[in-house]
């Protein structure tokens, strides 16, 4: 009996004559949810998606051991709306898997790649299997996205895609001195561990060559690919905006900025950058920081220390549509984070039409552009409080730059959409399976 579990819903509607050809197209996403975020959100935002242009079969896992229930999320939404076209293999995760996969931090850090190695292993078995029953056109590594883990799909003889895929950046060490002493031990680890596998010859490198496509999150993951592994790789981002809700709102000068900023209270997120950047600005702009973490308290007497605790109003941790309350209030939301993907705040602010100021890095880069925010280079910290600084500035007494920047954002969180993306997704999917008989046909007829 197969080891394989499958969950199929109804057959697609037949394409107009006019659509490109519907794919058989398998999709290795180990994280899969209709109620989750992060890679269980990426994994079922797309594939879900996937499914209007093409037959699309997923393989993934059947949850996290001895936390998550993929399989009951995904068929109590199937059960509520089928998905023409999209058909789930859930793949059960081997011994090793489950035991090394458990979310304990200790674990996490140290074994969980070898579990997951694991349970891919047994996903190139299952994904064998179906081929040869029923052949697929291509085939997707679409998740998790970090770039150490290539899955094994890219060893059957179809055309090959990957991505998105991250894990590239490192966190600056001019930023060290901001953080704990924990912080820097472990991002020191991090980014001397980093160094070294993105130059070895891993399996990565040779899953990158056998790729026809690589999508990769943001500038850093980009010159990776291209650095490290001799190919190119299309700069996207890993999260879909959600619809718009807001509209073009405006600032005349008269009264100070409402900034948000919003983020767990740890290092890396940085907030120290915006305190100074306030120090030096006169107009007593107001900031409202949600959230809170270790570093709370050290920041609140960093705001003292600098004079600016009576601009400054602290939240702590609220439900999110408290959240999403403060951050309608706010002239613009300013995001000062070193190191991560695309956070889910830059695209809640976005969708709202709220002006974003970021570092120019990681997933925030490519989602922010000149049109819809103010990027600052992501060098030291010098450079980042002068930039922040100028770019609260600018907002404050350039005419009309709040409204304008407002306009860019609702447009760029409607490019940005899960929708966009995914049909970005299919599109390619098609232009890489012609290419390929394209040059099949060409090789034929030279024979």
């Amino acid at each position: 009996m197969s080891d394989v579990a499958e969950m199929r819903r109804t057959e697609p509607r037949p394409p107009c004559d006019a659509a490109p050809r519907r794919l058989r197209v398998l999709v290795c996403a180990f994280a899969v949810s209709p109620i989750g975020g992060s890679e269980p959100g990426l994994g079922w935002n797309v594939v879900s998606r996937l499914a209007r242009w093409h037959d699309v079969t997923v393989l993934c896992s059947p949850g996290m051991p001895g936390e998550r229930d993929f399989r009951r999320e995904i068929a109590d939404q199937l059960r509520a709306e089928p998905i023409p076209g999209l058909t789930f293999h859930f793949v059960p995760p081997p011994l090793l898997s489950r035991m090394l996969q458990r979310e304990t931090l200790m674990r996490r850090r140290t074994v969980y790649y070898l579990g997951y190695r694991s349970w891919h292993r047994a996903a190139l078995a299952a994904a064998r299997s179906l081929h040869a029953k029923a052949p697929f056109d291509l085939v997707h590594q679409l998740n998790i996205t970090g770039y150490r883990e290539p899955g094994d799909l890219w060893r059957l003889p179809i055309p090959f895609v990957w991505g998105p895929i991250d894990g590239a950046s490192d966190l600056g060490w001019s930023f060290f001195s901001i953080m704990g002493w924990g912080e820097r031990l472990f991002y020191a680890t991090r980014n001397v561990t980093n160094a070294l596998q993105k130059r070895a010859p891993l399996r990565a490198r040779r899953a990158a060559h056998r790729a026809s496509h690589i999508w990769a999150i943001g500038g850093t993951n980009t010159e990776m690919v291209r650095r490290h592994w001799d190919r190119e790789a299309e700069s996207v981002i890993e999260s879909g905006a959600k619809p718009v809700t807001g509209s073009a709102r405006s600032f005349d000068g008269t009264r100070p900025l409402r900034l948000v900023w919003n983020g767990l209270h740890i290092g890396r997120k940085a907030l120290p950058i915006l305190f100074h950047a306030l120090r030096d600005l006169d107009g007593g702009h107001e900031v409202v920081v949600l959230g809170e973490g270790p570093a709370t308290r050290s920041w609140k007497r960093m705001a003292e220390r600098l004079g600016i605790a009576d601009r400054v109003r602290w939240t702590g941790f609220i439900p999110h549509a408290e959240a999403m309350a403060e951050l309608e209030r706010a002239d613009a939301l300013v995001h000062t984070s070193l190191l991560e993907g695309t956070p889910a705040v830059v695209l809640e602010a976005l969708t709202r039409g709220i002006p974003v100021i970021c570092h120019d890095g990681c997933g925030m880069g490519v989602a922010v552009t000149e049109r819809s925010g103010i990027k600052v280079p992501l060098r030291d910290p010098e450079t980042s409080i002068a930039g922040f600084r100028e770019a609260i500035d600018r907002l404050a007494h350039e005419a009309e730059l709040v409204e304008r920047l407002s306009g860019g954002a609702l447009a760029r969180a409607r490019a940005l959409s899960w929708d966009a993306m995914s049909e970005r997704i299919a599109r390619r999917y098609t232009d890489v399976v012609e290419q390929r008989q394209a040059f099949v046909e060409r090789t034929i007829g030279f024979g």
